[in-house]
């Protein structure tokens, strides 16, 4: 749908002082209907295509309607949105006309109205007496007809998705956690700040109003030399689902952080949210649903990335996963093992695990498993091979598992910045740890590839 709000709003920015409408009317024989000045009438003999002023409160494509029909009896035929003329009328107020364009058939009755006094099919070469800017519109029109498949945008963009829009802040506290709102109507559903875009408004500009309703804060204020810079941080295309049967393009920009001070001032819309809250990346998961958080992962890697972002949703497979999971087995039959820190917001704190972390950029899955081995244990991987996924119940979500053979020197291990320890394991020693479930999914797969039993 064309939005001719917008449109007349940015009419009225150039200067427009006026607006019109006009219908440029063709007969299947690819003939143009020109009707003729009424003596009595203003620039009385001059022919022109329907046409005049749109009237107070009505909307543009209701005027050109109107204007078809007193003028020319012509009523209900589809009119599609064409272009605009601009031109300046006998007052020398500037006028900016919406043209139209329909198609009847040949020999359609046609009732003047007493504006008019005679009318007449005319071909595009022949056209009687008319004004240039009026000539210019139909000569143009004739020739864009003659392109194979060509047709009015207001007709081209009824035949395309269009997707809805949305514009989002990613805002974070002082510890790197990420704003989450829940829905009043939804409760299960948790919100960035922002909201879908109006007519007339832009993502960023949704994205800052939703922000104060929402919040009760104004970012620019609150954070004023993040927000002034608008940094996107990702586009969003998701497809269409049942959930919401249209396309989505979302944008959402940085909102900087917000101290406990500033923390303290939020009021929420109780229409729209009854809760916000900060939470890690790890604790969000048990609180959304999975394709709402997957989308949050998603933002988060481009956030860390540092530029903008491109994602699809759902994504294509080989772009399909936010984090890694690498099993590295050396010829003696022993499994490179992590053990992780345990404070808050830690996946797994405290366990001991494989290799593995989230992705970065755009990175493949085999790119991201060569630098978290690199990383978390000081070597470098190579060969690498998938893994079957494991069932979503053992708490990989969104999780590429990959395995290698490393040749080298257990003094050759050195921790990275995360973590307490890393060593080979014996795979009959692992389950002597502390380790995820979904070890034992994996134990098995690892036992028939790599020899077995304890390492000196």
């Amino acid at each position: 749908m064309i939005d001719f709000g917008t449109l007349t709003d940015l009419a009225v920015r150039e200067g427009i002082e006026r607006i019109g409408v006009g219908v440029v009317v063709r007969d299947a024989s690819g003939r143009i209907l020109m009707i003729r000045r009424a003596p009595h009438d203003v620039l009385s003999g001059l022919w022109e295509y329907p046409g005049g002023a749109r009237e107070a409160g009505e909307s543009i494509p209701a005027g050109a309607a109107r204007e078809l029909t007193e003028e020319t009896g012509l009523t209900g035929w589809p009119l599609e949105y064409a272009r605009h003329l601009d031109s300046t009328d006998q007052r020398g107020r500037r006028v900016r006309q919406f043209v139209f364009t329909t198609a009847v058939p040949d020999g359609t009755p046609v009732a003047l109205s007493q504006e008019h006094d005679h009318y007449q099919w005319s071909s595009t070469d022949a056209l009687p007496t008319t004004g240039d800017g009026q000539r210019e519109v139909v000569e143009w029109l004739a020739r864009r007809l003659g392109i194979p498949g060509w047709r009015p945008v207001g007709g081209y963009i009824t035949t395309i998705a269009r997707p809805t829009a949305y514009g989002s802040f990613l805002i974070t506290d002082p510890q790197g956690r990420v704003l989450g709102m829940r829905s009043t109507i939804n409760p299960d559903v948790w919100n960035f700040p922002g909201g879908n875009v109006e007519h007339g408004r832009s993502p960023f500009a949704t994205a800052l109003i939703e922000a104060e309703e929402e919040l009760g804060l104004v970012l620019a204020e609150e954070n004023p030399e993040v927000v002034a810079q608008r940094r996107l941080v990702a586009v969003i295309h998701e497809q269409a689902g049942t959930e919401y049967p249209v396309p989505v393009c979302g944008y959402v920009f940085d909102g900087g952080v917000l101290t406990p001070e500033q923390q303290a001032r939020i009021r929420l819309d109780p229409a729209e949210h009854t809760e916000w809250r900060f939470e890690t990346a790890h604790d969000w998961r048990t609180l959304m649903e999975p394709h709402r958080y997957q989308r949050l992962r998603q933002v988060l890697r481009a956030h860390r990335a540092g530029v903008p972002l491109y994602l699809e949703r759902p994504a294509p497979y080989d772009d399909d996963f936010e984090g890694v999971l690498v099993f590295v087995t050396d010829p003696a039959g022993r499994l490179l093992m992590h053990q992780r820190e345990d404070r808050p917001g830690m996946p797994w704190p405290g366990y001991w695990t494989p290799i593995g972390g989230w992705r970065e950029g755009t990175e493949t899955d085999q790119e991201t498993a060569t630098r978290e081995v690199a990383e978390e244990a000081g070597i470098i991987v190579s060969g690498l091979r998938p893994l079957p996924s494991p069932h979503r119940d053992l708490g990989l979500p969104l999780t590429r598992v990959l395995h290698a053979v490393w040749d080298g020197a257990e003094s050759d291990l050195r921790l990275g910045d995360e973590g307490l320890a890393v060593r080979m394991v014996p795979l009959d020693d692992v389950p002597l740890l502390k380790v995820p479930p979904y070890m034992q999914h994996y134990l098995p797969l690892l036992a028939a590839d790599v020899p077995s039993g304890r390492t000196a």
